[in-house]
């Protein structure tokens, strides 16, 4: 065997190996992602999110609230490097208005960890009356 053709071979060689760690990567990341979708689409983590929205709005969802309404952005579910699920809710259905909710979930118990407001949704909610 020629050097030139042993070097051809474990090039090869390590091309197949890369490929294989790339594709076991990326399977697995989506696998993960599929799974943090799948708490955000939980009846958990609906209960959690509009538990969240009352303590913004304490008639929120309702007619006489400000916050009527709400959808979650898939789009926008990411992994937080402290373990948490973070991902975008829209209000009212007004991009403007974005609640940025964090969701732990832990011994599969779903919490809010923490809610961001847009300036505009912090600004909606200023004045709210809290029962």
């Amino acid at each position: 065997m020629t050097k030139r053709k042993f070097i051809v071979i474990v090039v090869g060689i390590v091309l197949v190996i890369i490929l294989g760690i790339g594709g076991k990567v990326y399977m697995d990341n989506k696998r993960f992602n599929g799974e943090m979708v799948n708490v955000v689409k939980s009846g958990q983590a609906k209960k959690e999110i509009e538990i969240g929205l009352k303590n913004l709005d304490s008639k929120a969802l309702t007619p006489e609230g400000v916050i009527r309404s709400y959808e979650i952005d898939y789009e926008s579910i990411e992994h937080n490097p402290m373990g948490a699920i973070m991902f975008d809710v829209i209000i009212n259905k007004d991009d403007k208005l974005v609640a940025k909710f964090d969701l732990n979930n832990h011994s599969n118990i779903v919490e809010v960890g923490g809610i961001g407001l847009s300036e505009n949704l912090s600004e909606l909610v200023k004045g709210v009356e809290y029962d």
